[in-house]
């Protein structure tokens, strides 16, 4: 991360009462399993580039002029932006 620059992911420990923003604590590590993830929109966009641009030509076909996306990118393309 450069300086100036907001971090890719932030994680918020859940709190009970959302109602007083001074018990939001953000975090650049997650803390809990409770912890809601929030990452920056170019950043997840980059992401989904990537692996499209890298990963697609496994997952896409032209069956007789139409396009056919086989039923194991959805579920790949969800772990990979997990990170898993």
């Amino acid at each position: 991360m450069k300086a100036n620059e907001a971090p890719e992911k932030i994680y918020i420990l859940k709190h009970s009462d959302y109602s007083d923003i001074r018990l939001l604590n953000a975090f650049t590590e997650k803390e809990t399993n409770n912890d809601i993830e929030y990452t920056r929109t170019d950043a997840f966009i980059e992401k989904a580039v990537e692996w499209i641009k890298y990963n697609g030509s496994h997952y896409i076909a032209i069956v007789n002029g139409q396009l056919i996306l086989k039923k194991s990118i959805v579920k790949d393309f969800k772990n990979y932006m997990k990170g898993k």
